[in-house]
């Protein structure tokens, strides 16, 4: 299995990077390849623009049509191209976040913006069908409240439904096989057991990865 961790975290000793470099170290281990994929170390950039094609700007930017163009003529920007090889050779994406403001941190949604084009990660049958199908995905995912905050209970939300836009809207909409996400509770407390357990956790759960049941994601309705 050829893997792809993508961080997103600008911090190089954070937890959340500890994370990742546990989860390349584990999956080597088991005899995986790897492509370690820091985009604040490389300096990737975060919004999209004429500046991911090299179609010269004519008129208004519509993102989806100019990534259909470039799709069609393999004329992404480098930057952009580098990327998008990277997401097509693995067979197993893990991004690893921490959850800022409900969501992933820019970068990552970028990422998620400036790569996953139209015509390279979904085409015209979103969620069943599409260039990625086959392809498994994974979030790991790190938080500074408590498991009660994003409970189903919790005043925050419950997680995994604040996680939809990753889980259905991206990875879903791409007709990956999505996996049950890995998510650290209080990641920046003061008990560093709950960071020592957490790693500990993961390298357990990439023994199975391969193998286990992608969940079933569905859309948010308003009640």
């Amino acid at each position: 299995m050829h893997a792809l961790v993508v961080l997103a975290h600008p911090e190089e000793k954070s937890f959340t990077a500890a994370l990742a470099r546990t989860i390349v170290e584990t999956l080597e281990a088991g005899g995986d390849t790897v492509d370690f994929d820091d985009l604040a170390a490389s300096g990737f950039r975060a919004d999209a623009g004429w500046h991911d094609v090299q179609e010269a700007p004519n008129g208004m930017l519509q993102v989806m049509a100019a990534q259909a163009r470039a799709a069609e003529t393999s004329s992404f920007a480098p930057d952009v191209a580098r990327e998008i090889k990277r997401l097509q050779d693995c067979d197993l994406l893990i991004t690893v976040f921490p959850f800022w403001w409900f969501s992933p941190p820019a970068q990552l949604k970028g990422w998620f913006d400036r790569v996953f084009a139209n015509g390279i990660a979904y085409g015209s049958d979103p969620y069943d069908d599409g260039p990625l199908r086959g392809k498994r995905a994974l979030a790991v995912v790190t938080a500074g409240g408590d498991a009660a905050m994003y409970g189903p209970e919790g005043r925050s939300g419950e997680m995994r439904a604040l996680l939809n836009p990753v889980l259905h809207g991206t990875f879903g909409y791409c007709a990956f096989d999505v996996l049950d996400p890995f998510i650290v509770y209080e990641a920046d407390g003061e008990n560093a057991a709950v960071r020592e357990r957490a790693l500990v956790d993961i390298a357990a759960r990439l023994q199975t990865v391969a193998t286990e049941s992608p969940i079933r994601t569905e859309p948010l309705r308003s009640s």
